[in-house]
């Protein structure tokens, strides 16, 4: 150790000293930190409250609570930053570069243990949440201090069936993937039925077909689930995030094989596999009992040579 590192040591520790034998200062700004802390907590309580109360728009509402919360917790850093600037003392400093080498020499654990203190926070998922991260989908199922599991659905199927696999992944790819929550703000999902109709068929009496279906599916879904008008409404409120309807949406377009004709509509986050085989039951006897044609892919076959052939 040559006598610079030396020096610089000798300097920490004896700075150190003197602030533990002067520890008034230092109790007297932590119970101002601890009032600080708690009126942060209060304001953004109060103004929680207060927007949702006077802001209807959803939308408008997270925008001015996130633009709230972060002026509050700018200021409250601010005034950390005044209140310690000067008594910041070398053990803390020294606490930061430990730090700093211990997140350098074992990133994916400080990584992961960041990972789990969001999630238990419930800033991502919550247990039993459905979830889809980089390609994995399913429900979450349990959370440790490095990694959590999920009950893995689809994979090789097209429907969200449970594969019966678990799938362990670690808390740090919530910091670098995309985390797609099913049922975080509403537990209704969208889902779409299409079908190819061919031209010569009576596309308006099929899509008339899906409307009736549709439809009463639909009364069946707001039975079901949206009896209650006060949580009816919450609902509409939620779905304002996304733009969507609850009511079911025809879609019609044209491919150069036929009319193709589309149906959204919102379903249970667990319930869209049956949902969608229910549908498609009714749907295709419909269709076969007023002789609509489905079309398929065409196949053009084009003589060779010259015009004369």
């Amino acid at each position: 150790m040559d006598a610079k590192t030396s020096s610089f040591l000798e300097k920490i520790l004896s700075e150190i000293v003197d602030n533990v034998q002067n520890p008034n200062e230092l109790m007297g700004k932590s119970g101002i930190s601890v009032v600080l802390l708690v009126l942060l907590v209060a304001l953004e309580w109060f103004f929680t409250k207060l927007w949702r109360k006077l802001i209807a728009n959803i939308k408008v509402l997270n925008v001015i609570n996130t633009m709230t919360r972060f002026l509050l917790r700018f200021l409250f850093l601010i005034s950390l930053l005044r209140l310690w600037l000067n008594a910041l003392d070398a053990l803390i400093l020294l606490l930061v570069f430990i730090g700093v080498i211990l997140s350098l020499s074992i990133k994916g654990l400080i990584s992961s243990l960041a990972g789990w203190f969001l999630i238990v926070n419930k800033h991502h998922f919550r247990i039993y949440d459905r979830i889809e991260i980089g390609n994995v989908k399913g429900e979450v199922i349990s959370v440790s201090l490095l990694y959590f599991t999920l009950m893995e659905i689809s994979n090789w199927f097209e429907a969200e069936a449970p594969t019966g696999r678990t799938v362990k992944i670690p808390n740090s790819k919530i910091l670098s993937e995309s985390v797609y929550n099913y049922n975080e703000v509403t537990p209704f999902v969208w889902k779409e039925l299409s079908y190819l109709v061919a031209f010569e068929s009576d596309w308006q009496n099929a899509q008339q077909i899906m409307t009736k279906v549709l439809l009463r599916y639909y009364e069946n879904f707001e039975k079901e689930y949206l009896t209650d008008a006060l949580y009816k409404e919450v609902v509409l409120k939620q779905l304002q995030l996304f733009d969507g309807e609850l009511k079911p949406v025809q879609i019609v377009d044209v491919t150069e094989n036929g009319v193709r004709l589309k149906t959204r509509y919102v379903v249970y986050y667990t319930e869209g596999t049956t949902v969608a085989t229910t549908l498609n039951q009714e749907i295709l006897r419909a269709f076969q009992a007023a002789a609509v044609k489905m079309a398929g892919q065409r196949i053009y076959f084009i003589k060779g040579g010259n015009e004369d052939d």
